[in-house]
């Protein structure tokens, strides 16, 4: 048996607007962590570093090198600290290569320039 159905257009935008009603209050629940500016704990801190140990953040929080919130006997992290943090740790770049370097090939029998042999006038042999 073969049952067609034809709903008109205008009861599948009541049904589509009724369903969006019902799920915008759960949607703002799963975001309301993200309107607190980012808190989370020390497991999403690790994974957010890309995988450190809780220990490795304990010991950086008992130390007061990392920033921290504490609420209670919780240790929170608010994320643009964190982020803010994270920059301040960042290495700068010297400088980098304006070309490349020589490769010194002793299958082909070439020794490097002697701009960039050793200071001690040539190769050196070990002993």
């Amino acid at each position: 048996m073969k049952v067609e159905l034809t709903i008109p257009p205008e009861i599948i935008r009541a049904i589509a607007e009724e369903v969006a009603s019902i799920l915008k209050p759960m949607m703002k629940q799963l975001e309301a962590p993200k309107q607190m500016d980012g808190l989370i704990g020390v497991d999403e801190l690790a994974i957010y570093l890309g995988g450190v140990s809780r220990d490795w953040i304990y010991q950086r929080t008992a130390n007061f090198e990392i920033p921290f919130v504490r609420i209670g006997h919780l240790i929170k992290f608010r994320l643009s600290d964190i982020d803010r943090w994270l920059s301040d740790q960042r290495v700068p770049v010297v400088s980098s290569l304006s070309r490349r370097l020589p490769v010194n090939d002793p299958a082909a029998g070439k020794d490097p320039p002697q701009d960039i042999q050793s200071r001690g006038g040539g190769q050196k042999k070990c002993s």
